[in-house]
């Protein structure tokens, strides 16, 4: 299975093919489009199925899926987790749950973003089962003056249930000290930061995981896509 998660800073509906080619089963797509949105503009995306949450139809986090995958919103959802989704994905053969992450800061700063993903983490997360993913932008890293200290803390808090960031894992590095980067403020390659994780089970094998890289995805977003294959 290849799941994708990307930011596409909006009108997904001009970039969905750059993701098409790529044969994604799962795709997780903050700053995506209502599905009325997108039935409206005349978009016919390539995945059948998709669950959306939002505010404003023409910038929420949506859940896509292809044939044969279906999604389903857990009765636990709460809009008041911005934006944070609880699914149920299931295969003919299998199923889990999958929580795709979009989180918003509020006018406050004790209220920033990885605050809400904190915030969550009580009524989502303590059900977290060795299948289940967690993925998106979280928009928080311990590099950030600002809350970063917060990040740990959800890291640290995922850890005690042997989840952990599958780049980190993999790549052998602390967060806060990526090489690598996943967004760059204002597309400028000179102001890269780490935002965008997919956590998993320690138990769970992957068979590749990927990076974009900015000389790619940097024309259409201000993110690059993290592409999991398992």
């Amino acid at each position: 299975m290849r799941i994708i998660a990307w930011n596409c800073q909006m009108a997904f509906r001009r970039k969905y093919r750059l993701l098409a080619g790529l044969n994604p089963d799962i795709l997780v797509i903050p700053e995506s489009e209502s599905p009325d949105f997108l039935r409206a503009k005349g978009a016919k995306m390539p995945w059948p199925n998709q669950v959306w949450v939002g505010e404003n139809p023409a910038k929420g986090l949506s859940i896509f899926s292809r044939a044969g995958i279906s999604l389903r919103r857990k009765r636990n959802f709460d809009p008041t987790h911005r934006f944070i989704a609880p699914l149920r994905v299931t295969q003919p053969d299998k199923a889990f749950d999958l929580f795709a992450f979009w989180t918003q800061a509020e006018k406050s700063q004790s209220q920033g973003y990885v605050t809400h993903s904190l915030n969550a983490f009580g009524p989502y997360l303590k059900g977290l089962k060795p299948d289940s993913l967690l993925l998106g932008d979280f928009n928080s890293s311990p590099v950030f003056k600002v809350n970063g200290k917060r990040h740990v803390e959800l890291v640290d808090r995922l850890a005690k249930r042997r989840f952990s960031s599958l780049y980190h894992r993999l790549n052998g590095h602390a967060h806060g000290a990526e090489p690598e980067a996943t967004f760059w403020l204002h597309r400028n390659r000179a102001k890269p930061y780490h935002l965008d994780y997919v956590f998993a089970h320690d138990s769970v094998q992957t068979k590749g995981f990927t990076l974009g890289r900015p000389e790619d995805w940097l024309a259409h977003s201000d993110h690059s896509p993290l592409v999991v294959d398992l």
